[in-house]
């Protein structure tokens, strides 16, 4: 196996939500909300993060995007156009589609991922969300990694951008799973943790409200175990590959 030589090595970055300091900002109109900036990109804007709604707040009107966003529901009760959510939703609202107006019902608490450049423009009607009531509902399958499938394991893909290859995907790790060894992917890899534990090594110990970011191409995972499983939610900015070490 050979391994090129331009990779970064042991640099990925894990911090539970308790150690990141809250901000306000005006994301969805004029009312700001409460957020944990989980990953900011170089040029300051916000990839992803934690956003916390007040019960009550509310955007004033349907908003265009000029990239994708998708919200996962942590907590509470949230008004979505139509829709009632509750924890356990999903939305996605695709490049050119309009998100209808929202209204935190009782105190939430979403995990926001958005593409570079996001920008909203009032529109005046909504259209193109995609809208998953219940993750659980999506039917899971067993991932596979060099032709081995993973036992224990399940998979539910939630979105999966069909122009970059982009995509978000639950994945529920089994109690007592160990990893092969260090390994890198090709595109960034966020991941936040759900419920129970898991550490990709020794240093860096993960537990519900914990957040890893691989960076692309750097090798990560050198001591990857969990005792009592694992829920985790993971995104990636590109088609996804696991390449050993």
């Amino acid at each position: 196996m050979t391994t090129p030589d331009d990779l970064a090595h042991d640099i990925s970055v894990c911090i539970h939500r308790d150690a990141i300091a809250p901000e306000t900002a005006a994301l969805w109109g004029d009312d700001p909300v409460e957020l944990r900036a989980l990953r900011r990109l170089d040029d300051g804007s916000l990839r992803s993060a934690i956003v916390t709604l007040r019960a009550g707040w509310a955007s004033p009107t349907a908003l265009a995007v000029s990239t994708v966003q998708q919200f996962a529901l942590l907590s509470g009760r949230v008004r979505f156009g139509d829709h009632n959510l509750a924890a356990g939703a999903f939305v996605v609202v695709p490049t050119g589609a309009a998100m209808p107006t929202m209204e935190a019902i009782e105190p939430s608490e979403l995990i926001l991922i958005q593409d570079p450049k996001q920008a909203y423009r009032p529109v005046a009607e909504a259209h193109g969300a995609i809208v998953t009531s219940d993750i659980s509902a999506i039917a899971p399958f067993t991932p596979v990694i060099d032709g081995v499938p993973l036992d224990g394991f399940e998979r539910r893909v939630l979105w999966l951008d069909p122009q970059t290859g982009a995509d978000t995907r639950m994945l529920r790790v089994p109690a007592g799973f160990r990893g092969s060894g260090p390994n890198w992917h090709p595109v960034q890899e966020e991941i936040f943790c759900l419920k129970g534990d898991i550490q990709p090594d020794a240093t860096r110990p993960m537990r519900a409200g914990s957040y890893l970011w691989n960076p692309a191409r750097s090798i990560h995972g050198f001591d990857e175990v969990t005792r009592g499983g694992c829920v985790l939610l993971e995104w990636h900015d590109g088609p996804w590959d696991l390449h050993r070490v």
